[in-house]
């Protein structure tokens, strides 16, 4: 049997990876078997990757211009890949140029709805081992799986491989968790660093709300601070523990009640109660049902609430109009009287241009029928009549949209612990009466359709 150390040399590359076999001297076809090469491979300690057709191709053609040749070839390790995460929530932090409503939306915070999906997890893929060609096992990497967990109001739904929220607020991924926080704190005041504040869950500010910002929440909102002429709106409750500096530009609504020190040419209104530390001057105040003003005055401005306003003073020493108004809403009765007028003028308008019309149709029926400027009065008219109308509708949607009752004028109760002054209106439903002289501890309410002012 021919040595084949005499007819081929044996080419290694560097990461042995792959192994070229070069003709040393002519051999002819025959001299040696499949098996004989394969052998020969072997002692050179090639065991791996070897390439039949190459092999064939040697034993079966004796052309040095064939060679050198591949005859046997590794396999690279498959490296693992590692598992991924993928936030399918809005997580833009910043408002679009579209979406500003002034140059203090700054910064908008993105938000999650109830049972919204937050993530979706891919499984990592197991890599596989490699082989060099001298049967040398290579090792792939490791696959890392996401190392991340469901944090405080976050469901991981195993099925799915995807973080749900469980709540509605605010995202928060730190470390390896995922969290959702239906509160927004802001340790610090309202500025252009902050903006305005409109979250879908809680707020609470500890620090001040200077002019012109708003804060907005579908939840509570406390502020451990002041308050100017800037928004603030709730679902719920809103609860400040200074007060409101208003300038007659500061508004406050809640869904449910309003807890302050003070409101000061503020206007505020409570689907519950406004329940007020000290005074309130020169506001507009509406609360379904109670304001309770435990240790001040009401002074100037307007007080509606559905069933009882309580204070310790209305009105002062200087006999400052002061408007109490409850089981209606004073400022939307005001709105319905003006509306009422309007709607009396219209309808007036509206007989006068009938007559007009009517006396015109009649003349264009005689013999002489119409002048050219009487034509001309009639498109006038028939034009002023569709406007006048058109006006009229509006005007009744108007009257219509208004909630003046807001409670039951039987049951209302004024409790005045100090002193009524005099020139304060007090309303109970459709009875007023304006007082002329000063009264201590009281009680006002409707008695067989009268307004009573006794004694506690």
């Amino acid at each position: 049997m021919l040595d084949l150390n005499d007819y081929f040399t044996l080419l290694v590359s560097e990461d042995q990876m792959i192994a070229s076999i070069q003709i040393l001297d002519e051999y002819s076809v025959g001299d040696f078997t499949e098996q004989d090469l394969i052998n020969w491979l072997k002692s050179m300690k090639v065991t791996y990757g070897l390439n039949e057709e190459t092999i064939k191709k040697v034993i079966s053609q004796s052309d040095s211009s064939m060679f050198p040749m591949n005859i046997a070839e590794g396999k690279e390790p498959r490296h693992g890949v590692d598992g991924t995460i993928d936030f399918v929530c809005d997580r833009d932090d910043y408002f679009k140029i579209d979406e500003k409503r002034d140059f203090r939306d700054i910064k908008r915070i993105p938000s999650l709805e109830i049972d919204e999906k937050i993530a979706i997890v891919t499984d990592p893929i197991d890599g596989k081992v490699g082989y060099n060609i001298f049967g040398k096992k290579l090792p792939a990497k490791r696959a890392r799986p996401v190392k991340m967990k469901a944090g405080k109001n976050v469901l991981f739904n195993k099925e799915e491989n995807t973080f749900y929220s469980t709540v509605a607020g605010k995202l928060s991924v730190t470390g390896s968790q995922i969290h959702v926080h239906n509160t927004y704190e802001i340790n610090e005041d309202l500025s252009m660093k902050t903006g305005n504040i409109n979250f879908i869950g809680s707020v609470i500010i500890r620090g001040n709300v200077p002019a012109g910002y708003r804060v907005e929440a579908e939840g509570d909102i406390h502020i451990f601070g002041l308050v100017e002429a800037s928004l603030i709106k709730a679902s719920g409750n809103v609860t400040i523990t200074e007060g409101i500096a208003g300038l007659k530009k500061g508004r406050i609504y809640a869904g449910g009640d309003v807890k302050i020190g003070y409101i000061n040419q503020a206007k505020v209104e409570a689907e519950n109660n406004i329940i007020v530390q000290n005074s309130i001057m020169h506001s507009n105040c509406v609360a379904k049902e109670h304001i309770y003003c435990h240790s001040g005055s009401i002074i100037g401005g307007v007080c509606s609430a559905g069933k009882t306003i309580q204070a310790n003073e209305v009105g002062n020493k200087m006999d400052t109009k002061t408007e109490i108004s409850i089981s209606v809403d004073q400022e939307q009765f005001q709105q319905e009287n003006y509306y009422n007028a309007a709607r009396k003028t219209l309808i007036n308008e509206l007989d006068k241009l009938k007559r007009l019309g009517d006396n015109l149709a009649r003349k264009s029926k005689s013999e002489h029928g119409l002048s050219s400027k009487e034509r001309i009065l009639l498109l006038k008219q028939r034009n002023t009549m569709k406007v006048t109308k058109s006006k009229l509708d509006k005007i009744e949607e108007q009257i219509e949209s208004l909630k003046v009752q807001i409670g039951d004028e039987d049951k209302a109760r004024l409790i005045v612990k100090k002193i009524i002054y005099p020139n304060v209106d007090l309303r109970f439903g459709k009875y007023q009466i304006t007082t002329d002289r000063t009264y201590k501890y009281t009680q006002v309410y409707i008695d067989d359709g009268e307004i009573k002012i006794n004694s506690l």
